[in-house]
């Protein structure tokens, strides 16, 4: 068997990501039509969105995509409630969606029975079809990712991503081959971030220089925001967290100060005004500013580009991988594992 060198997986696992996303639409047609029908014929009041860790990541995407394009209010499970509390919910006429890439938590298992008991339609998206979470589902979508092997997720992250949004532009009444041509810009120009190699030396060199970084965004980009800000601390032990950019003025702004590394998602057009203005304010307390996406208006000590063209709400699966390829060089520079972070498991069993 041929050794596998120190982050070798997880940068094979990132490069594997458009080919993942295109084979998602391709052989998963039938299976995620099949869910947006079922959205559909259900017609909810209510979308429930049940995760963990980084799948809950995908969730908060999917929450605020429910809300644009269905127009039907979503909320976030909480798990702790029917673990610790016992809480028995009544819903109204609703859909669960269970996000999972192990279909194995214990607290996310629970969730999805509670759900079940209280009569309400369940939706499994996992990595792993013959799971708990998967059988519990009264239809289950497959990721169909392959093994991922490294402990911080890549391609799972980013197909849930995508069958989120397919599901949920499916059932606001896109056609399919709409959402197909949208799919595949996207996976054009993520093989053009891959292929460049970002984020590049002197970004590396940022975050080599500091353990105190802030990941900002709003929006549909909350969602890669945490995540982002998640695969830089967990893959390189640092204090990294992402905020809205309308929370992060309040609280975290107190935190930065000279040698904070700021990284700002300011793809999205629809919320830019606010993450530079943020900016802007973090650079006049000595913060390194990165901007992932354009500059808008500010000087930022980095850039990292993103191609354009893409459709905006697709804009969260570009806007990752910056900081899953910055979470590989910069571990790998501080002589660290990304594979396999110290203390951490692939499958987290909370009860």
């Amino acid at each position: 068997m041929t050794a596998v060198l120190p982050g070798g997986l997880l940068r094979r696992e990132i490069e594997e990501q458009p080919a993942v996303w295109a084979r998602l639409v391709d052989e998963g047609a039938a299976d995620l039509q099949a869910a947006a029908d079922l959205l559909r014929d259900v017609d909810p009041e209510l979308v429930v969105l049940a995760a963990r860790g980084t799948s809950d990541h995908a969730a908060t995407y999917a929450q605020y995509l429910v809300h644009a394009r269905l127009g039907i209010p979503a909320m976030l499970a909480t798990p702790s409630a029917f673990t610790a509390y016992r809480a028995q919910l009544r819903y109204p006429r609703a859909v669960l969606v269970a996000v999972s890439q192990s279909g194995e938590s214990p607290d996310l298992i629970e969730t999805v029975r509670a759900a079940k008991a209280a009569g309400v339609t369940v939706l499994s998206i996992t990595n792993t079809p013959g799971s708990t979470v998967a059988r519990l589902g009264d239809l289950h979508l497959d990721l169909g990712c392959g093994p991922e092997l490294s402990v911080a997720a890549t391609k799972t992250y980013t197909a849930s991503l995508l069958a989120l949004h397919a599901v949920v532009s499916l059932a606001a009444g896109d056609p399919w081959d709409a959402v197909r041509a949208r799919v595949g810009g996207a996976v054009t120009a993520a093989e053009e971030v891959l292929r460049a190699d970002l984020p590049g030396g002197p970004v590396v060199d940022a975050a080599l220089a500091t353990d105190r970084m802030l990941v900002v965004g709003r929006g549909l980009s909350m969602s890669s925001a945490r995540e982002g800000a998640l695969k830089l601390m967990e893959t390189n032990r640092v204090a990294a967290s992402g905020w809205s950019a309308a929370d992060a003025t309040h609280g975290p702004l107190g935190q930065v100060g000279p040698g904070t590394l700021v990284l700002l998602l300011t793809a999205g057009s629809a919320a830019r005004a606010s993450v530079t203005d943020f900016g802007t304010r973090a650079a006049d307390l000595g913060a390194t500013v990165v901007t992932v996406g354009p500059p808008a208006g500010l000087s930022p000590a980095h850039e990292v580009p993103l191609p354009p063209h893409v459709d905006e709400t697709l804009l969260p699966l570009l806007e990752i991988l910056p900081f899953q390829l910055l979470a590989h060089a910069a571990a790998l520079g501080r002589g660290l594992d990304p594979d396999t972070p110290e203390g951490l498991a692939k499958v987290t069993r909370t009860h």
